[in-house]
């Protein structure tokens, strides 16, 4: 049916959103597990950051980091098994 093919369309879209999110925020991450390497301190080098203004301030903690890429993480995750499960749906013709 034509209904699952554009339900197909956008859950894989918004899969790839989510998964560059998550990679955006898994190297935003990286960069930061080391403090020492920039005075003590934590900045956001994030494309969503610098393009979207996504994260709103540059006063993230670790913690914070830490916790928005593991949500991150879990969204792309759940997202995955959505589209392997609507893969696994045969259309009806």
């Amino acid at each position: 049916m034509k209904k699952i093919r554009i339900i197909k369309i956008i859950m894989i879209s918004l899969f790839l959103v989510s998964l560059f999110c998550t990679i955006d925020l898994g190297l935003n991450l990286l960069f930061n597990a080391e403090p020492s390497i920039h005075d003590n301190s934590y900045g956001v080098y994030s494309i969503l950051h610098a393009v979207f203004r996504i994260f709103g301030d540059s006063l993230w903690s670790f913690e914070r980091f830490f916790n928005a890429f593991s949500i991150s993480m879990w969204i792309s995750f759940a997202l995955l098994v959505v589209n392997v499960i609507l893969h696994c749906i045969k259309e009806k013709e």
